[in-house]
């Protein structure tokens, strides 16, 4: 199971906040970006500023440092029952691989049974037509309409105001 793509120079917005930083309504005081791509001073000071504490994850654009100190408070999280909400935006349609989707999905859904918390999902549905290509230099785009990620989440996921939703 592994991504041809990384799909890792997609990310280049270091001041404008995702959509679903305006959309996913957090309640938790902590917040895991999954795939939270190379900026993240923006995306911190966004959640310092609602008085939330914000945890990145990115494999492909993150130090080691980085994901194993939010990997660390995940399981201590999960251990303590401590509420995290999940954001991820625009990375699951940037993979080419069903099966690395499927863990993501997995790892998402058992961080919010395991904390209590709640995910927020995005993705960029580009043309829709649910044909997938290269877009540039190690760069993917699956083209797929939101409604068809459901197929990877196995737990209570439904689309609501433009995302999945994971409970």
């Amino acid at each position: 199971m592994e991504q041809t793509y990384t799909s890792a120079n997609t990310s280049i917005n270091s001041t404008r906040l995702p959509a679903v930083y305006g959309k996913a309504p957090v309640t938790s005081q902590s917040v895991l970006d999954y795939g939270c791509g190379k900026y993240t001073d923006h995306l911190q000071a966004a959640m310092a500023g609602q008085g939330r504490t914000l945890y990145p994850y990115d494999p492909f654009n993150q130090p080691d440092e980085v994901n194993q100190r939010t990997k660390e408070f995940i399981r201590w999280a999960s251990a303590n029952r401590h509420p995290v909400d999940v954001l991820c935006s625009n990375v699951l349609n940037v993979i080419d691989s069903d099966g690395v989707i499927r863990f993501i999905a997995d790892q998402i859904e058992t961080i919010c049974a395991r904390t209590g918390g709640t995910a927020y999902i995005t993705v960029y549905e580009g043309n829709r037509s649910g044909i997938g290509c290269q877009t540039g230099p190690d760069q993917y785009q699956r083209n797929e309409p939101l409604r068809d990620y459901l197929k990877y989440f196995i737990r209570d996921a439904e689309v609501r105001n433009g995302m999945i939703v994971v409970r």
